[in-house]
């Protein structure tokens, strides 16, 4: 049975009992900082299972895709030497929210895996929890599995929780009988056959989640919970294994259209590099995934992760022998072996295609003089006959030349060496130019619990404000969020931040008394918090206030927010379909649009962006809002937000022969509203990401005022007019440019004067090369310094030192005929004991290190060199 088959039959199985079947989320969490990526099936219902949430049908089914490979749970290293560890995987899960237990869910679990997908019930074996006798009663006298399938297990296999406090209870797992070829004889089969999990492979486990610990006076204890849930999980590569009859996940045809591309570019057989082409076809599938949901390579956090399984996958594909750049060319068979389940995938080809290419042109750039250092220093270990590799030298390895920490350990594992972990860190820690930031979380667990209860009582607050901005609206529930008073009304014209937008600002009032709306927030589901800055003890409760939107900033806000969706298809019409949104900002005062991108927009390109949007605004185009299915929004060609999740109804914006996209923000009914649209900055904001900042309407006339103020002052300081102000500026520029030259012509006839007597008394080194330690002062050219060295000696070595505050320039300078000394290296080895960095080449090095070290320094050059 395929995947595809699986797929569909698992969904159409649970449907039939009443579960709603809930679309895959991003591997991006949401709301959720605790986690790098999304690992399990239940991670989107978090709330649900904690209580926070409340949803509208307590029966899910789900396919969701998953990533192990940083954080807690990381499989990276496991991919390739075992028969079902991946990076990347598929999570067949089906759940009750405090509606069915485990009678319900053990016979359709049974059910599907005995009759829905045929497995042999005479393979299949089951575990309980030691102390759930009930679940052990089920599967014997329910499901008429045989006592003798049935084994109990304590906490570490068969209980799970969600973390020290929380949701937790115990588990039953369904094990699949590979058969006795696959057996370990090494492995202690006496208390529970089961141990052998080489031959024995669960591919079901199945959560009853009937407690809750809690802690008092610091010690934990456990409660029952009111409403028992279950979890259920099911790996498809493992039961699509079973199915078809494979001991190996990665010989099924989840990854068969994979490696077979992996064998037309290698031009090498599946069958003689299984370990290598298991790597690669694991790690493309992950890292096509991650690029689809919008995680970009970096060097941190996720991004990090990413670029570490790029990498690593580009490393095995040059093990296979092939050094050209061909990762992208993976992509078109991962998404085919999906079969269609996550539609975002083929909207991002191009994009994810464009950034695997890029990603491993400037790998490959490191790949290639990283291997080569590396490769020196396994031959230096081998003569000394040492086994591991030093902290500073991965160290360097890593910082200097960009070659990454886990890709050194697995070279070094395949000649059987190893490196100083310790040694690295230490380096690591000291270099301290590394940061890690901390997930950013919009409220406390607390406030989050405090809005899904209004949630649960009042359901969401009605939005008014696409037609009105002002309303008449009862006061539902008032409370205290750190300094402010958060107001939730039955009904608002104030829109609350999402998508991009701002919140709306404003006045409550009540008896001709106004409250000012400092800013308006959607929490949960479409709640809407109007934060003030007065007591709870100043807002009754029930009663009816006047709510008005400041009117002004809202028209303001909207010609910004419409002008960003111009923004993206006229990037798109001119860069290429590779463009998708990374985030946005749209206020009164003026927009931010970060888009991916891997280089700068030259100002061709700019000019091209701002005409279009320009063009699009006199054209005086209706904007059109409407709300579909999602499913209509996509067969007309709607852009919905990269990684985003939306519900079964959508709202779409129209701006018909240019732009429909995805939104619930507010808009202009015309283009022509928007008046004028102006680029203020084009920047980096990432690796491959960039952002342009622009302002329309009022913004541009205030941009337009400072700046011709700006041009009058310097036409008063010129003392010219209009036209002639560039003129002059070209002419003292010119000016300039020529003073610089007669400059630094006599700066170098003064450095050639001041620096012959500097080399007098240049000593002989033991091989005949003249040598001479310098030390320059802080305004010298230290390069220029050199080459007058090697002019004077043909055969000789300088190293210069020249203090710049709380840091040493050095530079290692050598003739460049000199065979037997090697700047670059000298520069290593002084400065590895010092925790310096630098490099070069072999004529010519340079670098820095901590000024306090200046001693250390002089000491060490004068053993190693005199």
């Amino acid at each position: 049975m395929k995947v595809q088959e699986i797929r569909q039959k698992f969904i159409e199985f649970f449907q039939k009992q009443n579960h709603q079947y809930v679309d895959s989320s991003s591997l991006i969490p949401a709301n959720d900082p605790t986690l790098l990526f999304t690992n399990a099936g239940m991670v989107p219902f978090k709330d649900n299972f904690t209580g926070a949430a409340n949803p509208k049908n307590p029966r899910a089914v789900s396919i969701q895709k998953c990533v192990r490979a940083g954080g807690k749970h990381n499989d990276l290293e496991n991919v390739g030497f075992t028969s079902r560890h991946h990076t990347f995987f598929e999570m067949l899960g089906n759940f009750s929210f405090g509606d069915y237990f485990k009678k319900e869910a053990i016979l359709m679990g049974w059910e599907f895996l005995t009759q829905e997908l045929k497995l042999p019930k005479d393979k299949l074996y089951i575990t309980v929890h030691h102390s759930d006798q009930e679940a052990a009663d089920l599967w014997e006298k329910e499901a008429k599995v045989p006592s003798d399938r049935i084994f109990f297990r304590g906490d570490k296999d068969n209980f799970w929780e969600m973390g020290d406090t929380g949701p937790c209870g115990p588990s039953s797992e369904i094990f699949y009988d590979h058969g006795q070829k696959y057996s370990d004889p090494e492995v202690d089969t006496s208390e529970c056959i089961l141990d052998d999990e080489d031959r024995y492979v669960e591919i079901w486990n199945l959560v009853f989640m009937q407690f809750e610990k809690f802690k008092i006076d610091g010690e934990v204890k456990k409660r029952n919970l009111p409403k028992p849930c279950v979890d259920t999980g099911g790996g498809l590569e493992r039961i699509a294994a079973a199915l078809q009859g494979k001991y190996n996940n990665f010989d099924t045809d989840c990854f068969s259209e994979v490696i077979k591309e992996i064998e037309n570019i290698s031009n090498k057989s599946y069958r003689d590099f299984p370990h290598w082409m298991r790597v690669v076809a694991d790690h493309a599938r992950s890292a096509t995934m991650l690029l689809a949901d919008g995680v970009l390579p970096s060097n941190e956090g996720r991004g990090y992760v990413l670029r570490r399984i790029i990498r690593r996958a580009i490393r095995h594909i040059d093990l296979l022998g092939v050094s050209k750049v061909c990762f992208f060319k993976l992509v078109a068979p991962v998404f085919k072996s999906f079969g269609g389940i996550y539609p975002e995938n083929e909207k991002n080809r191009d994009f994810v295609e464009k950034y695997l290419r890029l990603e491993e042109e400037s790998f490959r750039k490191t790949l290639s003089s990283g291997l080569k250092l590396l490769n020196q220093e396994i031959e230096n270990l081998k003569k000394d006959n040492k086994d591991t590799l030093g902290g500073e030298k991965v160290f360097a390895l890593y910082d200097t030349h960009g070659f990454p920490v886990d890709l050194t350990e697995m070279i070094l594992k395949e000649k059987e060496l190893s490196l100083d972990s310790a040694g690295f860190h230490s380096a690591m820690d000291r270099q301290k130019n590394r940061s890690k930031k901390a997930g950013d979380f919009s409220a406390s667990e607390d406030s989050q619990k405090h809005f899904y209860e209004v949630y649960e009582s009042y359901g969401n607050t009605k939005f008014l404000g696409y037609k009105s901005l002002n309303s008449k609206s009862k006061l539902l529930s008032a409370f205290k969020i750190g300094e402010r008073t958060a107001l939730v009304f039955d009904q608002t014209p104030f829109y609350g931040e999402g998508g991009g937008q701002v919140g709306d600002q404003g006045v409550i009032s009540i008896d001709g008394k106004g409250f000012e709306v400092l800013d308006t927030k959607k929490p949960v589901h479409e709640v809407l918090i109007h934060f003030v800055s007065e007591s709870v003890d100043d807002f009754s409760i029930g009663s009816e206030y006047v709510l008005n939107v400041d009117k002004k900033n809202r028209e303001l806000t909207m010609a910004n927010h419409t002008a960003t969706h111009l923004l993206q298809s006229a990037l798109i019409e001119t860069l290429g379909p590779h463009v998708k949104q990374a985030g946005s900002n749209v206020g009164p005062n003026r927009l931010r649009f970060d888009f991916t991108h891997p280089e700068a927009l030259n100002s061709s390109e700019l000019n091209k962006v701002e005409g279009l949007i320009n063009q699009k605004i006199r054209a005086a185009i209706g904007v059109t809002p409407s709300i579909m299915s999602k499913d209509d929004a996509m067969k007309k060609g709607a852009m919905a937000l990269f990684g985003e999740k939306y519900g079964d109804q959508v709202r779409v914006i129209d701006i018909p022969g240019f732009s429909i996209e995805l939104c619930g923000g507010t808009h202009v009914l015309n283009t022509q509203e928007i008046g004028h649209f102006k680029i203020l900055s084009e920047s980096s904001l990432a690796s491959g990401v960039r952002r342009i900042e622009a302002c329309t309407n009022e913004g541009v006339i205030d941009f337009l005022e400072e700046k011709y103020s700006e041009f009058s002052e310097v036409e008063k300081l010129l003392g010219v007019k209009g036209s002639k102000v560039l003129s002059t500026i070209s002419s003292l520029k010119n000016e300039l440019n020529s003073k610089k030259k007669e400059l630094a012509s006599l700066k170098d006839q003064i450095q050639l004067v001041d620096a012959k007597s500097k080399f007098e008394g240049a000593q002989k080194l033991k091989n005949g090369m003249d040598f001479k330690l310098l030390e320059a002062s802080s305004d010298e050219d230290i390069r220029k310094l050199g080459d007058l060295f090697i002019d004077r000696y043909k055969n000789g070595l300088a190293i210069i030192l020249q203090n710049k505050g709380n840091k040493i320039s050095v530079l290692f300078k050598s003739y460049k005929g000199v065979k037997d000394i090697n700047c670059s290296e000298l520069l290593k080895g002084i400065f590895g004991a010092l925790g310096g960095r630098g490099g070069g080449k072999p004529d010519m090095a340079q670098g820095s290190l901590e000024a306090s070290k200046k001693d250390e320094l002089i000491k060490l050059i004068k053993q190693n060199i005199i």
